[in-house]
């Protein structure tokens, strides 16, 4: 089927059910059915980006130049062919260095650009520790700032590794679920307790006990 995008409709395969769900926004609206023709001229696109980044690889690493390509894209330009090239480096690339040999083999203005930290991640895609594709690079449109004081909330600071995701920084799911946390520390806080001796609420999220009933 057919997806709108900034850059026109993509040719994409559905790979979830329909369902009935709660939303706070509209819905895309799909141009249509994808065509024979529309696939096979997608496919040949997916081999030629698949091409133009090998070349892209192979020329850095003739260069010996320290910097790894993530990713390439074709980009529209009423003056000829315009490749972008994402990559990420330790330290500072001579451009100089680099877009004139890959403007020769690859015959096109070449548009070097750095990625770092979450849009790397976003480039290259990956699989979390839920065992799920990376948020960022399937249904998150932008990738937001992760402050460290989510974290504490969810009581998951005192183990970095449990929330540092493939990127080096938060977890973007510590910020989307942040509401779950806080309408549960307040049901919580709503509870009643059966009459007896204290009777102390733990809070799985906080672990702050909550004494809601008191010795007689």
């Amino acid at each position: 089927m057919f997806y709108p995008t900034p850059d026109g409709p993509l040719v994409c395969r559905c790979v979830w059910g329909p369902e009935d769900v709660d939303l706070d926004t509209t819905l895309p609206i799909c141009p249509g059915i994808a065509d024979e023709a529309a696939v096979a001229a997608a496919a040949r696109d997916r081999h030629t980006r698949a091409e133009i980044l090998d070349i892209a690889r192979r020329t850095v690493e003739d260069l010996g130049v320290d910097m790894e390509v993530l990713a390439i894209d074709l980009v529209e330009s009423d003056d000829g062919r315009l490749i972008a090239v994402y990559f990420r480096a330790p330290r500072r690339v001579e451009f100089s260095t680099i877009v004139g040999p890959l403007a020769r083999r690859l015959h096109a203005r070449i548009d070097l650009r750095q990625l770092r930290g979450r849009d790397t991640a976003r480039a290259v895609g990956g699989v979390g520790v839920c065992g799920r594709p990376l948020c960022c690079s399937t249904f998150l449109p932008e990738p937001l700032p992760v402050p460290n004081r989510l974290a504490s909330e969810q009581s998951m600071a005192s183990n970095p590794l449990a929330v540092t995701g493939a990127c080096g920084k938060l977890m973007c799911c510590l910020r989307y679920e942040s509401p779950y946390y806080v309408d549960f520390e307040a049901a919580l806080g709503e509870a009643s307790v059966p009459d007896g001796p204290g009777c102390p609420l733990v809070s799985a999220c906080s672990r702050r006990r909550h004494l809601e009933h008191h010795d007689a």
